[in-house]
């Protein structure tokens, strides 16, 4: 399916504007009357003896991955959705890999959610390879979503730090993705291999900017 970024662009830049100029509003206003929330599940990757993907200093993605999850959950809360994260400490969710795939899957399964983000941090052999890149199932079923994350990404994140925002949203074979019939996407935050992502990854700031950014994208994604 072919996707304009003009038209993704146009719609992004109205979800954010109403997100900004009404949502105290919308806020009070459900809860007030007890409106159904829209639910999302930050699926956390890794934990506990997984640790992922490790930066040459030693800096492993599970860390990154739970910090990121934790701010984005603040922020998904401030706009009034409910939020249901698969790991909220260090630890796995079980003692094989298997089996905690299968914990998240059933987390996942009870939530009812409306949209599932899974957060990660890449590696990759050549260390100036940078910036952040969406990930959805290999079926291309949830490609439309996959897609109007990457292109939020690729204007307010890629853009600025990596100087360039062609990159595509990319099918693959990805448990998360495909283990439920919750529309689901995988978002690599960075590189840990490359020195310049690394410093952003661990900058309180930038953790900030980029959850916002995931923010503004789900909002779109919703919006659609």
């Amino acid at each position: 399916m072919f996707i304009s970024f003009k038209n993704i662009k146009i719609i992004v830049v109205i979800v954010l504007l109403v997100s900004i100029l009404s949502l105290p509003f919308c806020v009070a206003y459900a809860s007030n009357l007890g409106q159904e929330f829209v639910t999302i599940v930050i699926d956390v990757g890794h934990g506990g003896i997984d640790g992922g993907v490790v930066s040459p200093s030693g800096v492993k993605e599970s860390d990154i991955n739970l910090a990121l999850a934790l701010k984005l959950e603040k922020e998904l809360l401030r706009r009034g959705m409910q939020v249901i994260l698969t790991r909220r400490n260090e630890n796995a969710l079980a003692d094989s890999k298997k089996k905690d795939m299968q914990c998240r899957k059933e987390i996942i399964e009870k939530a009812n959610a409306n949209l599932v983000v899974s957060i990660h941090v890449n590696k990759f052999s050549n260390s100036n390879r940078r910036g952040t890149q969406v990930f959805y199932d290999d079926t291309n079923k949830w490609q439309l979503e996959g897609t109007i994350m990457q292109n939020v990404l690729n204007e307010y994140i890629n853009k600025k730090y990596v100087g360039r925002c062609n990159f595509s949203a990319l099918g693959g074979d990805y448990f998360i993705t495909k283990c439920t019939n919750t529309p689901s996407i995988i978002v690599e935050c960075g590189f840990l291999s490359n020195p310049q992502d690394e410093k952003l990854l661990l900058s309180n700031e930038y953790q900030k900017e980029l959850v916002g950014v995931i923010a503004v994208g789900i909002d779109g994604i919703l919006a659609y």
